[in-house]
């Protein structure tokens, strides 16, 4: 990796962690660069506004959590149900760590920007869909091994699963406890099979 692809990481990982504590609007381009201990010029070098380093904090995201996830989807030798259900219970093991504050970054920024910001609503709904592919990736799975019928829509069910899971993680963040994942793990099962 070259130096100055270090320097525009360096940025964007000091820069993101802010923007999931704070949100979009509560952080500027001076905390970030506050955050990565560079001057201002910095960010714009790497950066056309703040509009973009959210576009690529998104994607940073994604990728990072895409492999994780992947390998909890499709990795082991449990059934495809099986590994759904840990996959959730793995990411509300880090909500719990998380101390109930974070959430999901995605649903955060949806939540806080796409009525008023087109482009960063758009990536929002393209890593939310990359996410549901997912999904719908280990229902078929789950399908094509009999564990769920033939006639289940797994594009829909999964769409339906997340959906529920943002929701669950909305409700998570207002009540500050872990009630609504252990409600959510509990119902999973009865909505696959």
């Amino acid at each position: 990796m070259s130096k100055r692809q270090d320097k525009k990481d360096h940025i964007l990982w000091a820069g993101l962690e802010l923007m999931k504590s704070q949100g979009y609007n509560g952080t500027s381009v001076k905390d970030i660069v506050d955050a990565a201990s560079v001057p201002k010029g910095s960010f714009y070098n790497y950066f056309e506004s703040k509009e973009s380093f959210a576009i690529d904090a998104l994607e940073a995201v994604f990728c990072q959590d895409y492999d994780t996830s992947r390998a909890l989807l499709f990795g082991g030798d449990k059934t495809a149900l099986e590994r759904l259900s840990i996959y959730f219970e793995k990411n509300v093991d880090r909500c719990c760590d998380g101390e109930f504050k974070v959430g999901c970054f995605f649903g955060n920024m949806c939540q806080e920007m796409a009525d008023s910001n087109e482009t960063i609503r758009v990536k929002v709904r393209q890593v939310l869909g990359r996410n549901t592919q997912l999904i719908v990736d280990v229902l078929e799975e789950a399908k094509a091994a009999g564990e769920i019928g033939q006639s289940v829509e797994t594009n829909i069910l999964a769409e339906f699963i997340l959906n529920a899971w943002e929701g669950t993680l909305m409700r998570m963040k207002a009540s500050k406890t872990r009630e609504p994942l252990d409600i959510f793990l509990s119902m999973l099962p009865q909505l696959v099979h």
